[in-house]
C-alpha cells in the first residue's frame, strides 16, 4: 500500500516494518510504527485539516478478519475506530 497526500507526504505499508512516511521533496523514509500485529495495511487516509489523524483498513490472513483502525498521534499508536470520535 502506497499513499500520497496533499502536501507532498508519501505513507507506505511494508510487511516486516509497518507504516513508514517520507516528504517528496527529500525521500527520507522514516518508520511510524507497527501497531497492526499480524494485519496488513490495505488502504489509508489521512485527515486533510489534521496529518497527525490518520485511519486504516487492515486484513489479517492469520484469522481472515478485516478492521479499521485510527491514529490521533501520526500513526505511532493504533486503536480501533469509532464513528464520531
Amino acid at each position: 500500500m502506497v499513499r500520497t497526500v496533499e502536501g507532498g507526504d508519501i505513507y507506505a505499508f511494508v510487511v516486516g516494518t509497518g507504516l513508514v512516511r517520507a516528504s517528496e521533496r527529500n525521500l527520507s523514509w522514516s518508520t511510524l510504527g507497527n501497531g497492526f500485529g499480524s494485519a496488513y495495511v490495505l488502504h489509508l487516509a489521512v485527515d486533510p485539516t489534521d496529518r497527525n489523524r490518520l485511519y486504516a483498513a487492515t486484513f489479517d490472513p492469520a484469522n481472515h478478519k478485516g478492521d479499521v483502525l485510527a491514529s490521533a498521534d501520526g500513526g505511532r499508536t493504533w486503536s480501533a475506530y469509532e464513528a464520531g470520535r
